[in-house]
């Protein structure tokens, strides 16, 4: 079993999976996703036919959804399942061999009972710091002062870390221990956010839902139905520029209602786990009416509705609107977008039985006129009398639908991450190792051995303080020397 897994637990591997994945996501970023701009994706194959075939055999314009893209995540959740998080953190620092710093010792277990001894002098030999001293009085006196003084020292002693056998005893203390389980339970989290990550690609959605004010739509993934009574834009002051824009939404499914709000932008209207946000505007295209302003005179003009002008025999009839005009390649009129940046509105003028030529008049240029002809060319036509005051589009309200379900997954799974990596970076795991053993003489050896997350440099001022305060209170008998080795 442990070779099937080798090529997971291979670093070359993982960093191999970690850089596909990365670029797969790079360019699911830089190219157009057919489930979020289906309009987008058509725009960008018309413009790159050569390439287009073969980026929609790869499933590039579906990519999150595509099978290699979820295998991809399939086989790194997988390995971190398998080879990250099959047991608990461990390593066999209590087992008789060199420790490597960067590793984590396991705590004392029951299978140790009977060979506490042996395996604590096996740690303290492979510790990058070791101290001994001698201390006065027995190593029944001695075992018990000694367990005070290292839980004062703001250290814990572990289950089955302590035991004696006659004149020979020890004992294993640890602090901040939590520490060794922060790379884990960060592994942990990043399965949970591949699984979020998962669910969200096999069962969520999103869609734009474009819907008239005052009209309705029905959505693609649900049998509901959005209703917008009234969309609202405010515009700052002499521009056409919003500042604020939102929808009265209703949301149907049938006859009954599913809920109702006027969402803004970041307010959104979330119903059992799918929320409608307040994602765009635009004109369509059509308006309710047109103002024009001829000297003194204000005539308002509804659309596809023959209106005279006071006090003359001319009939004016206002057919089309673009919402942001400009004059195409072909030199008719078009639209560069559905946002009103340079409305204009086209009219047709009858004196009688007479039709003169439609003029194409701008908004925000109230001296320009185009004038069209039959082929709907446009030319530059002399200013005209009259002037567009002002526009009542008919606009539309682009609603974004998205559902996920494995947003809650993916949150718990970054707080779970960062849980992690406080406690990583933050704490500052230490190990303590003590065996006393006769000295002669009356006295008692004591040889300590430690060990730090971080290094013997980070923990060696510390474990000298230590040391020399328990010589100190022990009553040590000549100097504390270094443990050159661990000794019966």
């Amino acid at each position: 079993m442990k070779r099937s897994l080798r090529l997971f637990r291979s670093v070359r591997f993982n960093i191999l999976l970690f850089l596909v994945l990365a670029a797969a996501s790079a360019v699911g970023t830089l190219l157009p996703q057919a489930g979020e701009s289906p309009e987008k994706v058509q725009a960008w194959l018309q413009a790159h036919a050569a390439w287009g075939r073969p980026l929609q055999g790869l499933g590039l314009f579906h990519l999150y959804d595509s099978w290699w893209y979820l295998a991809l995540l399939g086989l790194m959740a997988f390995d971190i399942v398998v080879c990250k998080l099959w047991s608990a953190p461990s390593d066999a620092s209590l087992g008789g061999g060199p420790t490597p710093l960067a590793s984590l010792p396991p705590e004392p277990g029951p299978e140790a009972a009977g060979r506490e001894l042996e395996r604590a002098r096996a740690a303290i030999a492979a510790t990058p710091l070791r101290k001994e001293f001698t201390a006065a009085g027995t190593t029944q006196e001695v075992a018990p002062r000694l367990r005070e003084l290292v839980r004062a020292c703001g250290y814990r002693l572990l289950p089955c870390g302590e035991a004696g056998a006659g004149e020979r005893a020890c004992l294993v203390a640890t602090r901040q221990d939590l520490q060794r389980w922060g790379s884990y339970l960060a592994h942990v989290a990043l399965v949970m956010i591949l699984l979020g990550g998962l669910l969200k690609q096999l069962f969520g959605f999103v869609e734009m839902v474009p819907v008239i004010s005052g009209g309705s739509r029905a959505m693609e993934h649900r049998d509901w139905e959005l209703k917008v009574d009234d969309f609202t834009v405010k515009y700052y002051d002499g521009t056409r520029q919003p500042k604020l824009f939102s929808s009265d939404l209703k949301v149907y499914r049938g006859d009954k209602l599913l809920g109702a709000k006027v969402i803004k932008v970041n307010d959104p209207l979330d119903i059992g786990g799918v929320r409608f946000y307040q994602a765009s505007w635009g004109a369509v295209g059509m308006f309710h009416s047109v103002t024009l302003k001829l000297g003194n005179q204000a005539v308002r003009v509804p659309m596809s509705t023959p209106t005279r002008i006071p006090g003359t025999d001319i009939r004016v009839t206002a057919d089309m609107m673009l919402p942001s005009f400009v004059i195409g390649p072909d030199g008719r009129a078009d639209s560069a977008g559905l946002d009103l940046e340079n409305p204009a509105v086209r009219l047709s003028f009858r004196v009688g039985k007479k039709a003169a030529r439609p003029l194409w008049l701008l908004e925000s240029l109230p001296d320009v006129a185009f004038e069209e002809d039959e082929d709907g060319t446009l030319g530059q036509a002399p200013p005209p009398p009259f002037q567009v005051a002002e526009i009542d589009p008919v606009l539309f309200s682009g609603i974004q639908v998205a559902c996920d379900p494995g947003f809650k997954v993916v949150l718990a799974g970054g707080i779970l991450w960062l849980a992690g990596m406080i406690l990583l970076f933050y704490l500052h795991c230490r190990r303590l190792w003590v065996v006393l053993s006769p000295a002669g003489a009356g006295g008692v050896r004591v040889l300590v051995g430690g060990w730090s997350s971080r290094g013997p440099r980070d923990f060696e001022v510390e474990f000298e303080e230590l040391t020399r305060r328990w010589s100190s209170e022990l009553g040590a008998q000549g100097h504390i020397e270094d443990g050159a080795e661990a000794r019966a």
